[in-house]
């Protein structure tokens, strides 16, 4: 066979890396290292990188240069090994030299392609390094495509399983380190990603500490022994930690095929005896935790039972026969389970469209670049090169029910090159699947009224509109149940100052906070998740909000800066960007792709700048009189609303940089926040005249009487994300909720 008949595709695991050659004749063989098709993904730093297995020889030996899984390290940048900082893109290049050398022997000679694949969630900082990484290690050019994409393309090519017209394949991804679920559907001939979501920290090596803790509690009496395996100090010691850890995987690996196992505890000398009763009792925990998950992302995808085509276990820890029990019980279709399921994702990529999407934008001089009519960068140059730092590609259809980019449980964004046209056909069918019954909002009338502490001058829905997120002058922001009226969660910050706003990730699983520093917090967890005084934004932070594409936060402060944070990396992305040298910024917010940041503030102006190059585009927005207090772009991004110190509320056209129609006025004093209806057509306002309003879009006119009740300064006010209901918060330490009327 010619060796330019080959394609090779790798799926680059936390634990293990594992690679598949496919010939031109058909032909699949998985490559073996050291007589096994799972590689070690480990790599020692010694006189040069070692990988697999001889990398965890060599780390029984020293320790210190070993990194077991580099995948884990994805986001730290570089890493401390054997005395010396080594880049991970370095470590990552080893793991596929190696795999790249193996496959070039077997085929005697270069490659036609090479695939690899990548979790769906991985955007284009991850991607990018994953490409660098590729090219280092002499792979050139390769194709991407998303492990659950491969693994639907595995389920229809190979196990010849078809998903129905209208229906989708739900793959359940538990590998060693990782655990993943999407909702994948055919897209001609290939699939695409609806929504996906995961738990990074959790994975097969913490059902392995299941075991060792087990051990543990049976040998308890052996503290000195368990104290070296926990701190090995001497090579023997090293090695015994090693044959512990060894044969407690092998130990959960014989329970998913036998009903007992003993496990040997080194230097305690001693074996303890497992069954899969035991096993499971303390396993059935984490794996709720995936079936829970699984449920939300099926219901924040608007996936119903019956549209369910297939469940799909992918992953080596997938195999532990309490997973499909507990799936199906969560999902009530029977999972396709296999002998192998390591294998599926990098066999399965080499049937999937591999693409090489859109690379973050190289050369684009700043003085060239506008806003197009559209919302959208445009400028008469050549088309945007490519570069290591993948956009992300896959599309979000409107055929499940459309939602605003905030509910979807890491939806899969739309890429940059998405043509107006396309764009045009998202939002008519936003309007097909969410019809308005007679043409919008006509009025307000009070459901509910939440007492708090103190002022309150930030309030945001959650992703269902059951909950709302307040802060204000306690200084530790209140998740609080609507239906009940009462405070679910406090967060206790410990902050000097109030908190000035809260803020909802894109996907609903992290708040942000601000009120001097920044943090941000898992919602399912319930823990700071970064954030905190390492920060170099540690105080007067002024604004917040999140990027509905990317693992990004903007901040605005009092010293006229805005800064980036990669909520993914726990770090500050890029340089601190300086909007005014002298004066605050009061408000940022990113546009519905994700592609431009609105910044107000001292100045009496609104500010677009590029994410992605961190430079302004165009003029500014300019008419208020005084300072611009809040605004909020449209949910097709040709509008932006701002509300100012002047009194009056503003629409703009983005494209064209101009004003639409006359200031809106009726306010009394200031407008300290505006909002814009995931409708499109109507905006609200908060105002120092203690009352809310509602605005006619289209109509350029208020709607309807001013929402009044508040005793003082109305500081904010926010939809929910199906447009049903307003929030307001106010001085008078009071939250409303208000039931929109049409």
């Amino acid at each position: 066979m010619a060796a330019e008949g080959f394609r090779l595709g790798i799926d680059f695991g936390t634990s293990h890396t594992v690679a598949v050659l496919r010939g031109s004749d058909g032909r699949v063989r998985p490559l073996l290292f050291d007589a096994s098709p799972l590689l070690p993904s480990a790599v020692f730093a010694g006189r040069e990188l070692l990988t697999g297995a001889d990398a965890e020889r060599a780390g029984l030996v020293a320790p210190a240069g070993l990194e077991p899984n580099p995948k884990r390290r994805i986001d730290d940048g570089t890493v401390w090994l054997g005395g010396r900082e080594v880049p991970v893109v370095d470590l990552v290049a080893a793991v596929l030299r190696r795999v790249v050398e193996e496959a070039r022997r077997v085929a005697g000679g270069p490659l036609s392609e090479v695939v690899l694949t990548h979790p769906a969630g991985w955007q284009r900082t991850r991607l990018g390094l994953l490409a660098d990484a590729a090219e280092r290690a002499g792979l050139g050019a390769v194709g991407f495509v998303p492990e659950p994409v491969a693994a639907a393309a595995y389920f229809a090519q190979v196990l010849g399983e078809e998903i129905p017209p209208g229906q989708c394949l739900v793959v359940y991804d538990f590998g060693a380190g990782t655990f993943d679920v999407s909702v994948v559907r055919p897209r001609g001939q290939d699939h695409e990603v609806v929504a996906s979501a995961g738990l990074p920290e959790l994975g097969g090596l913490d059902l392995d500490a299941l075991v060792v803790a087990h051990a543990r509690t049976l040998t308890g009496d052996a503290a000195d022994p368990w104290a070296r395996l926990d701190r090995p100090q001497t090579l023997a010691e090293q090695h015994a930690h090693h044959l512990l850890w060894r044969g407690a995987r092998a130990a959960k690996e014989q329970l998913s095929r036998h009903s007992t196992a003993d496990v040997h505890v080194p230097l305690a000398e001693s074996a303890v005896h497992l069954t899969r009763e035991e096993f499971e009792t303390a396993a059935r925990p984490p794996l709720e935790r995936t079936t829970s998950l699984t449920r939300r992302v099926l219901a924040e995808a608007g996936l119903p039972p019956e549209e369910i085509g297939g469940v799909f276990l992918v992953g080596g820890s997938s195999r532990i026969p309490l997973v499909a029990t507990l799936l199906h019980r969560a999902v009530r279709t029977p999972p396709t389970a296999l002998d192998h399921p390591e294998l599926v994702v990098a066999e399965g990529c080499l049937y999937a469209t591999a693409t090489r999407p859109m690379l973050a934008a190289a050369a684009v001089p700043p003085a060239e670049a506008t806003v197009a009519p559209d919302g959208d960068a445009a400028t008469a140059a050549q088309p945007v090169s490519v570069s290591p730092a993948p956009r992300p590609y896959s599309l979000e259809t409107p055929d499940l029910p459309a939602r605003h980019p905030a509910t979807a449980l890491r939806r899969i964004p739309r890429p940059a090159w998405l043509t107006t046209a396309a764009i045009l056909v998202l939002v008519v069918a936003f309007w097909i699947v969410n019809p308005s019954d007679d043409g919008g909002v006509t009025g307000a009338k009070l459901l509910a009224t939440l007492d708090g502490d103190g002022a309150v001058r930030s309030v945001e829905f959650n992703s269902d509109g059951t909950e709302v997120l307040t802060g204000g002058d306690t200084r530790m922001p209140e998740r609080w149940n609507l239906e009940r009226r009462t405070v679910i969660d406090t967060f206790p910050l410990q902050y000097s100052l109030p908190v000035s706003e809260v803020a909802y990730s894109r996907d609903g699983t992290t708040m942000a906070f601000v009120g001097g520093p920044l943090h941000y917090w898992s919602v399912a967890m319930q823990l700071r998740t970064g954030g905190d005084d390492r920060h170099e934004q540690t105080v007067g932070v002024t604004a917040v909000a999140f990027s509905p594409i990317d693992d990004l936060i903007a901040t605005g402060d009092n010293h006229g800066d805005v800064l980036f944070w990669d909520t993914a990396r726990n770090l500050m992305d890029g340089d601190r960007m300086q909007v005014y040298e002298d004066g605050d910024v009061t408000d940022v917010a990113f546009s519905p792709d994700g592609q431009f940041l609105a910044t107000a503030g001292s100045d009496g102006g609104i500010h677009l700048w590029d994410v992605l190059n961190r430079e302004t585009v165009g003029a500014a927005l300019l008419g208020h009189e005084g300072v611009v207090l809040g605004m909020a772009f449209s949910p097709d991004g040709k509008t932006l609303v701002s509300g100012g110190a002047d009194g009056t509320v503003r629409l703009w056209e983005v494209g064209d940089r101009e004003p639409i129609g006359d200031p809106l006025t009726g306010h009394d004093g200031q407008v300290f926040e505006v909002a814009f209806n995931p409708d499109g057509q109507t905006v609200a306002s908060a105002g120092a005249d203690g009352t809310a309003r509602l605005w006619d879009v289209v109509e350029q006119e208020q709607i309807g009487n001013a929402l009044t009740g508040h005793r003082s300064e109305v500081y904010d006010v926010a939809f929910s994300l199906d447009g049903g209901r307003l929030a307001t918060a106010s001085e008078d330490t009071t939250t409303r909720i208000w039931e929109l009327e049409h």
